[in-house]
């Protein structure tokens, strides 16, 4: 019974050691070609106030790749207004910190993501005024505007390389605060959507 010992203890101390050789080497290439960071530009933006372009950065802040921290910060320009009101652009600053929640982990060359946004947006707004005391005319007012509020994202993450990333975003909310000059018209919809281009390490 000792020799049959004596000849099984070498062979599964093998194995084992085989088997953890194993799971290092099938584990060490993942780890080495997931990176948790994203830095990413959106040359095509869309808000509700125009269109215009975004930076964002994520950042994963678990180890299964399933919670991101998402800051993006926006800029658009109501080019629309621009025909109507003359020279005025209105363009608008928004800084969205957020979550994104993937189900299935944020590794993988194709993923989908959604999850929570505080919006606070500053800029202006233009309108118009028309009179006829006998003689008609326009009048531009343009005053500064503020929102603040929250919106769900919707995101598809396309990693065709390592560190080559692609993605597109759409979002909808709404607004607690929605100030123009001195008067708040309280909720209100809010939207934002955009293609990103970017790095992931």
């Amino acid at each position: 019974m000792k020799k049959i010992l004596l000849l099984i203890a070498p062979l599964v101390i093998s194995c084992s050691a085989f088997a953890q050789s194993e799971g290092a080497a099938t584990a060490s290439p993942v780890k080495a070609s997931s990176g948790d960071h994203i830095l990413a530009i959106a040359p095509i933006q869309f808000t509700e106030n125009g269109v215009g372009l975004s930076f964002s950065y994520e950042k994963g802040i678990d180890k299964g790749g399933i919670v991101s921290y998402y800051l993006p910060i926006i800029t658009t320009f109501n080019l629309n207004n621009n025909v109507d009101h003359g020279d005025h652009q209105d363009a608008m600053f928004y800084f969205a910190p957020g979550i994104k929640f993937y189900p299935t982990s944020s590794q993988g060359t194709v993923k989908y993501a959604i999850g929570p946004s505080l919006v606070i947006g500053a800029g202006e707004k233009t309108t118009s005024n028309y009179y006829n005391n006998g003689i008609p005319y326009l009048e531009y007012n343009t005053q500064s505007k503020f929102i603040l509020g929250v919106i769900v994202n919707n995101s598809l993450n396309i990693n065709p390389t390592p560190h080559f990333y692609l993605g597109l975003d759409f979002g909808f909310g709404f607004t607690y605060i929605n100030r123009v000059g001195g008067n708040n018209d309280g909720l209100n919809g809010i939207v934002q959507s955009g293609f990103k281009i970017g790095y992931k390490f």
